[in-house]
């Protein structure tokens, strides 16, 4: 398990480097009295591990900038790969002025894990029309657009991202890039979600099987039969950029209480899910990050703890 003393930790993303697991998360003081007041001044921990249990801290990844930057009030949720021996990290920046209400994509680079330094000061992506909702078109008036996770198929890398469409259903934007660098934003991969926001995408292949990882809380949830809680879904996929069975979507553990989960693949070939602990009701929020909770696929495409919750 992940926990600070003197910090909340919550939304976290992994990358292996040899026998090291390296976790990034977002993490904010305690000293601000109020745990709901640790996204608008989120930044990027960063520790190490060689079993994914025991966890050594390293020196923060990326803090806020000061000044009038897309990412000037705190940094959100990401995701961390390789390339030609670089590291290239993608996060969500938000800014003072929007204060979250507005959510741009930034990329920062780095050798060795520790050292990051961002690619230019500019967001590389950012939500536009006619497929997304910008601030002039959403009906609650922000501009959803977060959570990058990028993976290479196909000949060209692709970026999922939490966004939202002009009619206000939660939806899953898409961007490809040749290089890492330039994006191009593509049509959602989502239609008629039934979501009000669906977080923190993943996809990821286990036993030979895409399955796509989310998140989303009761109040988000309208698709008929998907159970109403606070909790980390799966639901089968037929490939890494879908089409996604949401109808099928089932909260792992079973009973929820993990958010933003991320799904491990160890060395031994297991595969483990890490979140933060919090059933959403008032006052459950730990500000810690799971031990592994090992889970294995079941026929029906969910995906099930192989024993109880550990940590």
């Amino acid at each position: 398990m992940i926990a600070l003393h003197d910090d909340w930790v919550w939304d976290s993303w992994y990358a292996q480097d040899g026998e090291d697991l390296h976790v990034f998360y977002l993490k904010a003081p305690k000293s601000l009295g109020d745990s709901d007041k640790r996204h608008h001044n989120a930044q990027v921990g960063h520790s190490v591990s060689t079993d994914g249990v025991n966890w050594t801290e390293l020196p923060d990844a990326l803090l806020r900038r000061e000044g009038e930057y897309f990412d000037s009030q705190g940094i959100w949720t990401g995701s961390v790969l390789k390339h030609n021996d670089v590291w290239h990290m993608f996060y969500t920046g938000i800014d003072k002025e929007s204060k979250g209400r507005i959510q741009r994509i930034g990329h920062a680079t780095s050798s060795d894990l520790i050292t990051w330094e961002r690619v230019g000061d500019e967001p590389i992506l950012t939500a536009s029309g006619p497929w997304y909702a910008t601030s002039e078109t959403d009906p609650k008036d922000e501009e959803p657009f977060r959570d990058p996770w990028v993976f290479f198929f196909e000949d060209q890398w692709h970026m999922l991202v939490t966004a939202r469409d002009t009619t206000g259903d939660g939806t899953m934007a898409h961007a490809v890039s040749n290089d890492l660098s330039s994006w191009e934003l593509k049509e959602p991969l989502l239609s008629n979600a039934q979501f009000d926001q669906l977080e923190v995408f993943q996809v990821v292949e286990v036993d030979g099987r895409w399955v796509l990882i989310f998140c989303a809380a009761p109040q988000d949830i309208h698709r008929p039969g998907i159970e109403k809680t606070y909790a980390t879904f799966a639901a089968p996929a037929a490939g890494p950029l879908g089409p996604f069975n949401l109808g099928a979507a089932t909260p792992i553990p079973p009973d929820g209480g993990v958010y933003a989960g991320r799904i491990v693949t160890f060395a031994d070939g297991s595969h483990n899910l890490f979140g933060f602990k919090d059933s959403g009701a008032p006052g459950e929020f730990t500000g810690t990050i799971s031990s592994p909770i090992p889970v294995e696929l079941h026929h029906n495409g969910a995906l099930r703890p192989v024993a109880q919750l550990v940590g």
